[in-house]
């Protein structure tokens, strides 16, 4: 990861988002643990069920797509059908090729997740303008590109 310079250490701004990011956090933490708790799954996880809920997808496209190395979305994609949420299968076009798909069972899993449509998180987003959430959208999405860009 590369050191911030000494000019961005000392940018007021830089610390106003620096602490506002980890408010943030802190705020999420709590939502995270509440869905480990009630449903044992990670947010990662259910993004992952979200991006495979339409149709299958093809492993390696799903780790480019969640931002994932491979061998995490291997132990991910275990749990998951451990839980049997998910199945793999060998692509009949491809056979080199890995099919990631939603079970019925974590399609019913991810319709009883009323915290993405009920929970606090969408309320606050509600409260706000369409245009407030569309530029909080981008500024999110930049941050985490960014912040990919950093690791390791």
């Amino acid at each position: 990861m590369t050191r911030p310079t000494q000019e961005s250490e000392s940018d007021p701004s830089v610390l106003r988002a620096t602490v506002a990011f980890f408010r943030l956090l802190a705020v999420a933490e709590p939502i995270s643990f509440e869905l480990w708790k009630t449903h044992g799954l990670t947010l990662g996880q259910v993004r992952l069920l979200q991006r495979i809920r339409s149709q299958p997808v093809v492993a390696g496209d799903l780790a480019k797509e969640l931002g994932v190395r491979s061998a995490s979305l291997t132990r991910m994609m275990e749990r998951l059908e451990a839980g049997g949420l998910v199945e793999r299968t060998l692509d009949r076009e491809d056979r080199r090729r890995i099919l990631v798909s939603i079970t019925a069972r974590g399609v019913e899993t991810l319709g009883g997740l009323d915290f993405w449509r009920k929970g606090a998180v969408a309320q606050a987003l509600q409260a706000m303008s369409e245009a407030e959430r569309d530029h909080l959208s981008q500024t999110l999405e930049d941050l985490t590109e960014r912040l990919r860009a950093q690791e390791p």
